[in-house]
């Protein structure tokens, strides 16, 4: 049992994030580079466009909102996306601060 309450957010490896993203490590096997994250993104564009080659990424949105193309606000409130290996994706823009559960079964690089 965690009581994320208890952990503090930090910062994640740069990479392909664009604002003060932060997270808090839930989980982390060193052998295969599987992470599980609470992922905070602040209003306004989160990532490049990227992929990750070798995992498989899942995200349930607890919180959050973000910017269609067409300048559309859409909730991300209880969705779940599924990007398998290789996928292009990001360049997320979000009209507040948003808040994930991330998990990648395999290295994000």
């Amino acid at each position: 049992m965690i009581d994320t309450d208890r952990i503090e957010w930090s910062d994640p490896p740069r990479g392909y994030y664009q604002t003060a993203v932060k997270q808090k490590v839930l989980y982390k096997n060193e052998e295969t580079g599987a992470l599980m994250a609470l992922v905070k993104f602040p209003k306004g564009l989160g990532d490049d466009i990227h992929a990750h080659p070798k995992a498989n990424q899942y995200t349930f949105w607890l919180d959050g909102e973000m910017i269609e193309d067409d300048g559309k606000h859409v909730s991300m409130k209880g969705l779940y996306i599924y990007f398998p290996k290789g996928m292009e994706h990001g360049k997320t823009v979000f009209s507040k601060e948003s808040i994930a559960l991330f998990y990648w079964d395999g290295p994000q690089t």
